[in-house]
Parts: structure tokens; sequence; C-alpha cells
């Protein structure tokens, strides 16, 4: 029988390993955390449920949708949020949206902004695209000390790479619903995920409170921390690439967040359809999520999460140059049957879709087999060819 070790058990995998034990594979995961789920794992607070930051699955595949939602039943719902411009004292819908302009402080220079705006210039770095294209004036309200605060940096001249943010259309009409093209959708049951990684892993020796740290690539093998060695015929990674790779190209930085979780006493807070709201100046803080208005929690009271930029965990890459490029240069150091693939295995900004587009994707290069045809619609979702092995 084949063996595989995978490291991380999140989205990435869990998926991998469910796909791998299914054609008869040996699967071992090694998890660092006491429990499963990475990021994704939902957790509780005065009953109220929650994660580590808000997790709606939102993607363009209904086959991906549905393979989660054959796991853990997933319910679709609308979806809108709100920035807080805090020198105009009220609330915008975000994407910024025509119909908002005419109730602006500022709107007589928004519009004279907007139509001299030059969607035709090649932008050097991220402050560039957007004034480019929405002007001086909108990139103040919600973009400049938003994104400056998300990324802990002094200026977003520093983010040298920027299709991963803006849109094409940056000043919307219509709906204000957010991802309008998307699938939006949330876990039914109360505890979220966590169903499709019980469902997922189970069959799989599992191996939690692990942290993966003497990794030997060539002869793909692991030492535990109680001396153990587990060696398998290949290795999928979902942990940090610099950590599997030993550090040896230097370092890949990430932004995490401190996550404040509350309850306050009130059926609800945010009005209708929004689900959180953004907070664009000089609030320590960049985000407020009401949980129950993506998991449906029914309570007399509600919770909120508060989100606060932070060093303390690893949870979004850079999306800078030198540091893509550094990930890059580790993706294609990796031996022969040494897979790597989520978000921290990619250095990639990554969603739930696309993590498990990842895990199909090195499924197929594994075993030659697809899964219900999804390669077809690889294309759409994601770049399926960081996925490296020179198998």
């Amino acid at each position: 029988m084949k063996k595989a070790l995978i490291f991380g058990a999140g989205f990435a995998g869990c998926t991998i390993a469910h796909l791998l034990k299914e054609e008869g594979w040996d699967c071992t995961i090694i998890e660092r955390e006491n429990v499963i789920g990475g990021g994704c794992r939902t957790h509780f607070y005065g009953g109220h449920p929650f994660t580590y930051g808000p997790r709606p699955y939102y993607g363009y595949s209904e086959k991906v949708y549905n393979w989660i939602d054959s796991f853990a039943k997933m319910r679709r719902f609308p979806f809108s949020l709100l920035s807080y411009v805090e020198q105009d004292q009220r609330f915008y819908s975000y994407p910024i949206h025509e119909d908002d302009i005419p109730q602006m402080r500022q709107k007589e220079q928004i519009n004279k902004e907007l139509k001299q705006a030059d969607n035709s210039k090649q932008p050097k770095d991220f402050e560039e695209y957007w004034i480019n294209r929405v002007g001086p004036t909108l990139y103040n309200m919600f973009v400049n000390q938003y994104s400056k605060k998300m990324w802990m940096i002094d200026s977003n001249k520093e983010l040298d790479t920027f299709n991963w943010s803006a849109k094409d259309r940056p000043i919307d009409s219509g709906s204000k619903e957010c991802y309008k093209d998307s699938i939006i959708g949330y876990p039914v049951g109360k505890a979220g995920y966590n169903e499709y990684f019980e469902k997922t892993a189970e069959g799989t020796k599992l191996i939690v409170g692990e942290q993966v740290k003497d990794v030997d690539l060539k002869n793909k093998s692991v030492k535990l921390s109680d001396g153990t060695i587990l060696q398998a015929d290949i290795i999928v990674s979902s942990i940090p690439l610099e950590e599997l790779c030993s550090g040896a190209f230097g370092d890949l930085p990430y932004v995490g967040r401190d996550f404040l979780v509350f309850v306050l006493p009130c059926k609800q807070i945010f009005p209708g359809n929004i689900r959180f709201c953004h907070y664009t100046q000089s609030e320590p803080f960049t985000r407020i999520v009401e949980y129950k208005k993506l998991t449906y929690y029914e309570s007399d009271d509600t919770l909120l999460g508060l989100e606060i930029p932070s060093k303390r965990n690893k949870l979004y890459p850079y999306m800078i140059k030198k540091y893509l490029d550094r990930a890059k240069q580790y993706l294609d150091s990796l031996p022969q049957d040494i897979y790597s693939i989520g978000r921290a295995g990619t250095y990639k900004y990554s969603t739930i879709e696309q993590t498990i587009v990842q895990a199909f994707e090195a499924y197929k290069k594994i075993t030659g087999k697809e899964v219900d045809g999804l390669g077809q619609e690889f294309y759409k979702i994601g770049d399926v060819s960081l996925i490296k092995s020179r198998k």
C-alpha cells in the first residue's frame, strides 16, 4: 500500500487525504493544533459558533460547491457589506457604488476626478492602481488607510501587485450585493465546516498537537518530537513553504490578526443582508463581523467579532513581487513527489474554493485521475500551475 504524509489538517490537507484514501493510500495527517480545521475551524463562545475571521464560501464552480455540500450541507445567501467612512460620519456600500456618490461630502470633487480617471495608465503599485481608476478622494475614503492598516505597511506603494484586490469596475452599479457573479454560502449545521473536516479525515491516521519541523524532503520523511521517523512515498504539505524547506531561500512574511469576540444583548445588529462592516480610517481594527448573519444561529443575543491587524499568526501572504518570486523559488525547488498546496503552501491569497481545487489538482498529478471532471473548471478558479512536482 502506498503511503502519503500530509502536513496540515485544513481544507487542503483534509481534502487531499480523503481523495488519496479513496484510492487505497495509507494517509497520515500531521497537524500542529490539537483540533483539525485550520483557520476555518468552528469555535464557540456563549453558545454562538464562530471562526477566527469570517469564512463564507465564495466561488464560481457549482461542482466545487456541491463537493463541499456533500460533506457539510451548505446554505446560499445574498451578501452585502458596508464601509464606515469617519470623515463623512456614515456607512457606504462596498464595492464603491455609484448611487452612494451623491450622498458623499466631497461629491463634486469625486465626480470631477472620476471624469479625469485614466484606466489606460500602467500602474507601478497598488496606490497608483486605485488612484488611476477612482481618483485620490475615493481612494483616501475607502482604500488608503484601510489597506495600510490591513497589511501593516507605511505606504501602499510597497504593494507592487494589485490584480488580487481591485475590480474591473471599481465603481459598481445596479444591485449593492458583493461578488454578484459568485456562489456565496456557509454550512447549515451549527458546527460549520467542522463536519467537512471530520468526514474527510475519517479513516486516516491523524497526529494532532505536533509541529512539523524536521523534514527530510529527499527521503520523504519527517521526525516527530518523540523521535519517531515517518516515511512515505509522497509528501503533500499545506504548511508555510519556508517551514517545509527550512528557510532555504529566506523568509516569506505574513500579516495576521488578533480576534476579539463579544456578545451583545440584542437579536441582530447589522441590517438586512449586511454580513460585516469595514472600517476604513484610523480605527485600530479593520472589520467587525456579525457571525449569526453567516451561521444563521438562533439566539436572543448576537456575537460580534472584531479584527485587529497583528504579526501573531500567519494569515495573509504579502502581495509583493519579491516575496511572490521567492515563493516560486521555493516551489520550483521541491523534489519529485513533494507537493505544496493551500494558502500557506503556495503563498497565495487563496479562497476555500481555490484551496480545494489545488487539492484536486495535486490528486490528478499523483494518480492521473480527475474528480468529476473538475479539471475543466480550473481555469475559472485559480492558478493551478502552482502545484509543483517533477512527476
